[in-house]
């Protein structure tokens, strides 16, 4: 006797036609290769955390810049680490962000503000278009072992940011990281996106 049971046979049209793809500004293609460019950066670090710059990803139309936070353990006893690793661990549930948190935002060339922190974490997939940049986590994940801790979120851009400076900028107050800033190059940016390409004809 078997241990699976038969798999039925589904009709080759029993996909939900309503179904439909995320909005193209709430997360990164993904029937497209970005182009990689060389940023990397520790951004700020106290005795037992470190926030990092990991790179930038150009898309066709937009921008992906990957975020890390790295734990380690120094004294802490086992109740102590697990609860510290929670308090780390990264983004929550609207509603659920604590205070001091961490914060996240880009300022574009052209004085535009966008900031990732808390209820703004995550962004809409509503099916109307944006009539300005937005900024929100695309991708978080996280894991390590009983002596380091290494988290990673994906802050996504879009459209692509303007021509000239983008400033960078974060802080942590709960774990003793000050607002800082890094300038980065919205023209770098742009020209990376053309060398953009798709995954599937």
């Amino acid at each position: 006797m078997r241990f699976f049971p038969e798999r039925e046979q589904r009709p080759v049209d029993s996909r939900d036609p309503q179904r439909s793809r995320a909005p193209r500004w709430s997360r990164p293609p993904d029937d497209e290769l970005p182009h990689a460019l060389p940023e990397t950066a520790v951004l700020g670090t106290t005795e037992n955390l470190a926030l990092l710059l990991s790179g930038v990803r150009a898309y066709s139309d937009g921008a992906l810049f990957l975020v890390e936070w790295r734990l380690r353990r120094l004294d802490e006893d086992d109740a102590a680490w697990a609860s510290l690793v929670r308090r780390v661990g990264g983004p929550r549930l609207p509603g659920e962000q604590e205070l001091g948190s961490l914060r996240l935002g880009l300022e574009l060339a052209d004085g535009e503000r966008l900031l990732a922190d808390g209820d703004s974490w995550w962004l809409p997939g509503e099916l109307t278009e944006p009539d300005q940049h937005v900024l929100g986590m695309a991708n978080w994940s996280g894991g390590g072992s009983d002596d380091t801790q290494v988290f990673s979120g994906d802050l996504w851009l879009w459209p692509l940011p303007p021509e000239g400076p983008l400033t960078l900028a974060w802080e942590w107050p709960a774990f003793g990281l000050a607002e800082g800033t890094r300038e980065l190059s919205g023209d770098r940016i742009r020209a990376a996106a053309d060398y953009a390409r798709p995954i599937w004809d």
